[in-house]
């Protein structure tokens, strides 16, 4: 079974209709909104009108950063330069009217079972409890395991946030070391509101899976440390 999330920017109901028409039965097709990190195969952004070309964009770049999912673009117009702008944010295809729904569900299929495939035959990462109890990081599936059989499914970014934190556990995480980590740069302005909105959702996540956010401590004006 395959989870194909569908972004609506207008909420227009043909594309989904002709979605719904067209998916095979191992498709579960599900509507998706800007800021729900959903794990999924493929996720489809509609776009329905020009003016939400930022909105794909900006919505494009979020997922390509957050998530391992085929990212396709359905779009009602020919617009070639838009087309290009997609594919070099990350877009692995842009379904306009010249490209049949039979033929794009191929072309979809081919890709989530070649997909599929190469991630059974990575090996699997697993970073383990040592000396502490009850916590184990799935790299594969970039989750968190808790208490032996609560799984938490985290995005890439909140996955890295929370391997940093386990590989100094019972140590203070600096605002400045997770920022590089995570980012993969130096925040030079010092702005760490995306930390700490990253670990808000991280936090979201535990308290509505395991019933608590206690999992991740702040130590005021410097960073983070696990507490387990």
């Amino acid at each position: 079974m395959y989870r194909i999330g569908v972004v609506n920017f207008e909420g227009a109901t043909t594309e989904w209709e002709q979605l719904q028409a067209v998916i095979p039965n191992e498709w579960e097709l599900i509507q998706i909104d800007n800021d729900n990190k959903t794990f999924c195969d493929l996720i489809i952004l509609i776009e329905n009108s020009l003016e939400q070309v930022g909105e794909v964009c900006g919505q494009l770049i979020q997922v390509k950063n957050e998530a391992d999912s085929l990212i396709w673009v359905w779009s009602a117009f020919q617009n070639e330069m838009n087309r290009i702008v997609y594919l070099k944010l990350g877009a692995d295809g842009v379904k306009t009217e010249s490209l049949k729904l039979e033929e794009w569900q191929l072309i979809v299929s081919n890709s989530l079972k070649r997909k599929r495939v190469t991630v059974k035959l990575e090996p699997e990462r697993t970073v383990q409890e040592h000396s502490c109890e009850g916590i184990i990081l799935n790299h594969r599936n970039r989750s968190v395991i808790m208490n032996e059989n609560e799984e938490v499914q985290l995005t890439n970014l909140e996955y890295k946030a929370m391997e940093l934190l386990y590989k100094n556990i019972g140590k203070t995480v600096t605002y400045e070391e997770m920022y590089k980590v995570i980012w993969e740069e130096e925040n030079k302005e010092r702005n760490f509101y995306r930390i700490s909105n990253l670990i808000f959702h991280i936090r979201q996540k535990f308290e509505q899976e395991i019933g608590t956010a206690e999992t991740i401590r702040t130590v005021r004006s410097k960073g983070y440390i696990l507490n387990v």
